[in-house]
């Protein structure tokens, strides 16, 4: 038995039952109620929505049941300019397509150029049993100026703010406690890996992203049975979210031979 993303109320719980824990990273949690684009700390973020708002950029937050057919088919142009040659894939903080029956309560904030295009989007599922939501999907059309991401995120949380949503869930960033607070020479060493292997993992790009927002950092663990189970919990893990191709037995045709 394993657990994953288990949060730092849930891990005593989970060790009770003779569990242990694997520290895998940190979610970064906004709280709508006292985010502010004023002083200086959060300056990039502010001269990046103003910039877009005088180039003529809006942003409106809604239901995903709410679009047409072909707002939802401008919705998938934009994932498809983001993703490249890359296919759709969802994994523990994001859905596999914003075209299921089952996500009508979903919600997309939409940005819009002057024209008016669609040129980016964000995607945020709600938590149910409180006032939170997680975003899925963070995309934009890769012709868009520099900024629209954060742009988006900014307007996303007024709207949700003004909406009666307290906390919107940002990107999860793996192991960012060796980057943002390492505590000892082992943690600072893995954080200096981080970094040395950004180019290929954009972890710490990933980590900086959230944290232009100044999130609280909410720890995440993978619970496993024992020492011997962890790297077949771990290459389970992998699967499920996405990050290793999971191996497909053949099937062999067995041939008769004529007698």
């Amino acid at each position: 038995m394993a657990a994953i993303g288990v949060g730092g109320a849930l891990k005593p719980q989970f060790e009770q039952l003779g569990l242990r824990a694997f520290y895998i990273g940190d979610e970064a949690i906004v709280d709508t109620t006292t985010f502010t684009l004023e002083g200086r700390p959060i300056r990039k973020v502010r001269q990046s929505v103003s910039r877009l708002e005088r180039a003529g950029y809006s942003a409106q937050l809604g239901p995903l049941s709410d679009l047409d057919g072909a707002t939802l088919a401008a919705l998938e142009t934009v994932s498809a300019s983001w993703r490249g040659q890359q296919a759709e894939k969802g994994f523990s903080m994001a859905l596999d397509s914003v075209r299921i029956d089952e996500q009508a309560d979903t919600l997309v904030l939409i940005a819009r150029d002057s024209q008016p295009r669609m040129r980016g989007f964000l995607h945020f599922v709600p938590s149910y049993g409180r006032a939170a939501v997680s975003l899925s999907f963070m995309r934009r059309d890769v012709e868009t100026p520099n900024g629209l991401t954060e742009f988006m995120v900014a307007k996303a949380i007024d709207a949700l703010r003004a909406g009666g949503i307290d906390e919107v869930s940002l990107n999860f960033a793996a192991f960012a406690r060796f980057i943002h607070s390492p505590q000892g020479r082992l943690q600072r060493l893995l954080g200096y890996a981080l970094r040395r292997a950004d180019t290929v993992f954009q972890i710490e790009r990933l980590y900086r992203f959230n944290a232009k927002f100044f999130p609280r950092w909410e720890p995440r663990y993978l619970m496993y049975e024992g020492a011997l189970s962890l790297p077949r919990v771990a290459l389970a893990a992998l699967w499920l979210e996405g990050q290793l191709p999971k191996p497909r037995l053949r099937r062999t045709t067995r041939q008769h031979a004529n007698a």
